[in-house]
C-alpha cells in the first residue's frame, strides 16, 4: 500500500506553505487535488496528485473534452448606467432577462 500525502507533503510538491494548503482546502477545494479526511486530517493519494498535476500542465491525453471557448464570467458589482439603461430598454421591448 502506498503512503498517503499529508498537507505538508502536498505543500512541498506544490511549492506552497502548509497553511496555504489548509486555507485553499477550506476556501477553494477545487484548486487542489481531490482529498479525503482521515480522522481530522486531510490526506491525498500520490497517484491522484500526480494525475492532477499532469492534467493542470496539459500533459494527460485522457482529459475530459471541454468546450472550445471558455464560459464568459459575469461581471461583478453594480451595473453601469449604460448597462442598466440597455437592460431596461431590452425589458421594455419584450426581451426579458
Amino acid at each position: 500500500m502506498e503512503s498517503l500525502m499529508t498537507a505538508k507533503d502536498l505543500a512541498i510538491v506544490l511549492k506552497y506553505t502548509e497553511a496555504s494548503v489548509y486555507n485553499l482546502a477550506s476556501t477553494r477545494p477545487q484548486s487542489l487535488p481531490p482529498s479525503f479526511h482521515l480522522g481530522k486530517s486531510l490526506r491525498w493519494y500520490p497517484a491522484v496528485v500526480d494525475a492532477w498535476l499532469r492534467e493542470k500542465a496539459g500533459l494527460s491525453s485522457n482529459l475530459s473534452p471541454t468546450s472550445e471557448c471558455p464560459p464568459v464570467q459575469k461581471k461583478r458589482g453594480r451595473p453601469t448606467k449604460g448597462e442598466a439603461a440597455a437592460k431596461a430598454a431590452q425589458k421594455a421591448a419584450g426581451g426579458a432577462k
